[in-house]
């Protein structure tokens, strides 16, 4: 069941009308967008009950775009004209340089008619506008909720990613800019470590980070995919010290083979627990918190990375360019929950977790020489690319996903280009707390 008609021409308002339709669905509102071509052949019945059903009907307008629809047959007129007829809430969604005059007759001769011009720089704002002029309906949250999006588990990578294997790599040495202050104040904080390491992948971050401060006696590094973990024990295994399992973080069964290999290892409890970029891919991430607190000893610390892209700021992007991949990233189930990071905080304390710091907010481009920058850029913007070629192939019907993935291979050395920019900013929100037990 809809509660928004958003009508438009695709000679010129389609980028909007996806544009508003991802927008509001985010806000738990549940818009109807014709974008699986409905209206080839015949007149397409649908969309006639569709707004019949829908007490709210948003007609997108681009300059020129009533010009275009004189004919008698065009969709755009005959569903203006059947929302008018079955007197809808009509409000005009105006893009940039329409003019007031251009309005169609059937919409500025109402009584209450209004409109909301859609300003690039305060797009925002004006989609808060229009909810605030909408009929029957009850919006969840703001437009960055997130409501369009849930926490599910994702576990796509595998040893065999070769291209996955080389970004993680390049993003955890620019992360070590960002993050070694901190790990270098909790392994100061003890004499000897017993280190539990949570998605530890091919074990080299937690070995960098941790291992090369001289204390880690013991530890034991959990990774769902197998081959990794067969890597990582064939260049780091030291048996009864350094121990890595494979296991679903999310498995009941992850916790018995945890008890068991720590009783073969000798460790009664852990003092550093690492948990680097996997929240973001977990279901339930307090359930995982609150039973690994229970294999912590008292004092112990952990140390928590992850993302939200809440705080992904790029300037200037007055096209909205930037903006579009970051709400694509957020879309696509391969990224990850991408609001994860503002979760952290009450997810610690709901576990039990003390002493809560967040000890680092977001990386930024400022500062970078170019070779970082390219880093970044890489890390980012080639990952979500692949994901796309992902989900393309994953949902081969789905026709949004596929002009998503047409539009961002052509505006892909674009956005690098304007990415090296002098006066070009990029904050990425990368997020690292710190508590104890």
């Amino acid at each position: 069941m809809y509660n928004i008609f958003i009508s438009y021409r695709r000679d010129g308002g389609y980028e909007m009308a996806r544009l508003l339709y991802e927008h509001l669905k985010n806000m738990g509102l549940k818009p109807f967008l014709d974008i699986e071509e409905l209206r080839s052949g015949p007149f397409n019945v649908r969309l006639y009950k569709t707004i019949d059903e829908c007490p709210n009907f948003l007609p997108v307008l681009s300059p020129g775009a009533l010009d275009r629809c004189k004919n008698e047959g065009d969709w755009l007129r005959l569903e203006i004209a059947h929302a008018v007829k079955g007197k809808k809430n009509i409000i005009p969604v105006l893009m940039p340089r329409f003019d007031w005059t251009e309005l169609p007759e059937d919409i500025s001769s109402l009584p209450d008619y209004n409109g909301v011009h859609m300003i690039q720089d305060y797009f925002d704002a004006s989609v808060e506008k229009i909810v605030s002029m909408l009929k029957d309906v009850n919006p969840s949250a703001g437009s960055n909720s997130g409501a369009e999006f849930s926490r599910e588990q994702n576990t796509y990578f595998t040893a065999a990613d070769e291209k996955e294997k080389k970004r993680l790599e390049t993003q955890q040495e620019l992360l070590k800019q960002f993050d070694e202050e901190t790990y270098r104040k909790v392994v100061g904080r003890y004499e000897s470590l017993r280190v539990l390491d949570l998605g530890c992948n091919d074990g080299k971050f937690v070995m960098d980070r941790i291992g090369a401060s001289g204390k880690m006696e013991k530890l034991i590094g959990i990774e769902y995919d197998g081959e990794t973990v067969r890597q990582a024990s064939a260049q780091f295994g030291r048996p009864g010290d350094y121990e890595f399992i494979e296991a679903d973080l999310e498995d009941e069964d992850c916790f018995v083979k945890l008890k068991k290999k720590m009783s073969e290892c000798g460790i009664s409890s852990f003092n550093v627990v690492n948990v680097s970029m996997v929240i973001l891919h977990l279901k339930n991430p307090y359930r995982l918190l609150k039973n690994i607190r229970g294999f912590l000893e008292k004092g112990a610390s952990i140390i928590i990375k992850d993302i939200d892209d809440g705080f992904d700021v790029a300037y200037p992007d007055s096209g909205g360019d930037f903006d579009r991949v970051i709400r694509i990233c957020a879309r696509n189930e391969t990224s990850g929950y991408r609001q994860s990071g503002r979760q952290i905080l009450p997810l610690l304390r709901r576990a039990g977790f003390r002493n809560i710091a967040l000890e680092k907010l977001c990386m930024t481009t400022v500062g970078m020489d170019y070779e970082e920058r390219s880093a970044l850029f890489d890390v980012y913007f080639s990952f979500i690319l692949e994901d796309l070629k992902i989900m393309v192939d994953r949902y081969p019907d789905d026709k949004m996903l596929q002009r998503d993935l047409d539009w961002y291979r052509d505006v892909y050395d674009d956005l690098e280009e304007r990415f090296h920019s002098d006066d070009f900013f990029f904050s990425l929100g990368f997020m690292l707390f710190t508590a104890q037990k």
